[in-house]
């Protein structure tokens, strides 16, 4: 399925072929007929790249469990295990607070 859009091409191309290959008493049917296909084509195609976008794996732990905080700039910014999710923007994020002005957050991971 990864190679879904250049089938779709393809497929669009032999619709819109077929339909010239019609008679000239059919030729206006035809042309309708394959326009609605590759509307459909084309719908679909919009809706397969969320559908086919692998899923990324979420990271069992970030890279460092001790941050500085962003707060007391004390290198006390502790993940807290267990606490990893999605985020909004793609990535994922880890809770994390810290030991000494008791800050709490989320923050990006890689």
């Amino acid at each position: 399925m990864a190679d879904a859009p250049a089938r779709f091409s393809a497929l669009k191309e032999s619709i819109r072929e077929l339909a010239d290959l019609a008679g000239p008493e059919h030729r206006e049917r035809a042309s309708t007929l394959a326009d609605s296909l590759v509307d459909e084509l084309e719908g679909l195609l919009g809706e397969m790249p969320s559908a086919l976008k692998p899923a990324r794996q979420r990271p069992k732990a970030p890279r460092d469990e001790v941050e500085r905080c962003p707060v007391c700039t004390l290198r006390s910014y502790h993940y807290q295990r267990g606490t990893i999710r999605e985020s909004e923007h793609g990535g994922f994020e880890a809770f994390y607070r810290c030991g000494s002005c008791a800050h709490e957050g989320w923050k990006e991971i890689q």
